[in-house]
């Protein structure tokens, strides 16, 4: 069983700690680096379910949310809470870059964060899950 995915988990565990240490310590808060860091955290937790899945063809090379769980969508179990927290991430990852394209507040971060915990859980789940899965076929063959 290759561990690539758990890569791509530390990965956006690490987004997700940055996130939540700016929010919780700096002043005033940059909301946009904040948003920034949970949009790739999201990112890296669905391309952990990808490459746990075989990433048959590549990985992706794209940023949109919505788009990275609709290659997964036929292999793990994709809700639309989690299609709206990839509608309000997905933006973070490219709009940041450009000052004047978006006005955040600071009710825009905490549902960031929220939203980067919930599909960063979610991968998890799905992660575990198919691994567990996969070890069980193994298992199964091997008698």
């Amino acid at each position: 069983m290759d561990n690539a995915y758990k890569e791509w988990i530390t990965l956006a565990e690490t987004d997700i700690g940055v996130a939540r240490h700016l929010f919780e310590t700096y002043h005033p808060k940059p909301l946009e680096i904040i948003c920034y860091h949970c949009q790739q955290s999201a990112e890296k937790a669905i391309k952990s379910v990808i490459v746990v899945n075989g990433s048959q063809g590549g990985m992706p090379k794209k940023h949109d949310l919505s788009f990275l769980l609709d290659q997964i969508k036929n292999m793990a179990e994709v809700s639309d809470e989690l299609y709206d927290c990839a509608d309000i991430l997905t933006p973070y990852g490219v709009v940041v870059r450009y000052p004047s394209e978006l006005f955040l507040e600071e009710r825009h971060a905490q549902k960031a964060i929220a939203c980067a915990d919930k599909v960063l859980e979610w991968a998890k789940k799905e992660c575990e899950s198919r691994v567990q899965k996969m070890e069980a076929e193994e298992k199964t063959q091997e008698e």
